[in-house]
């Protein structure tokens, strides 16, 4: 599989998993007597990726490993479909006053292109299970723009192979 087919073919996976449910922590599996996978934002990711060939990170990535060991994209204007948007905090210091040295990512999406991002969505630590996701609208969705949240860290490409 080329570079540009296993791009197209993460990007489509992920595209295929809208309105999956959001439950922290999930990875893709499915719950007993669900039929849609279960996600939470970075399970979505490392789903895809695997899925289509990639190095399977669905035990060990989440949002800060993506950030880690993917290849940073500099700018929205560079974003290929099927790269990543990270979001989280950038500041100095944490709400309790401690100093963060490192960005601190909390949230994955996919970028599709003319500026929406695809990912799981509107959940988070709270959201155990399928009755928290409904309450919360949490399932994988689409954002007509990237800032659809205003913490934005930045971008980064995912290591599809040629």
């Amino acid at each position: 599989m080329t570079t540009t087919s296993q791009r197209a073919a993460f990007l489509s996976l992920a595209l295929e998993q809208l309105h999956s449910p959001y439950r922290w922590g999930a990875k893709g599996f499915r719950a007993p007597g669900v039929e849609p996978r279960l996600f939470d934002c970075s399970g979505l990711v490392t789903w895809c990726l695997h899925e289509v060939g990639g190095p399977d990170w669905r035990a060990t990535h989440n949002t800060d490993r993506l950030w880690d060991v993917c290849a940073p994209v500099a700018s929205e204007a560079q974003l290929l479909p099927g790269d990543i948007v990270l979001y989280g905090r950038a500041g100095t210091t944490t709400a309790d006053g401690r100093p963060v040295t490192r960005p601190d990512p909390d949230h994955v999406m996919v970028y599709v292109g003319a500026g929406v991002v695809v990912g799981a969505s509107g959940g988070g630590s709270k959201t155990l299970t399928l009755a928290d996701a409904r309450a919360a609208g949490a399932r994988v969705k689409t954002y007509p723009r990237i800032a659809y949240r205003s913490d934005v860290l930045g971008f980064r490409r995912l290591p599809f192979v040629s």
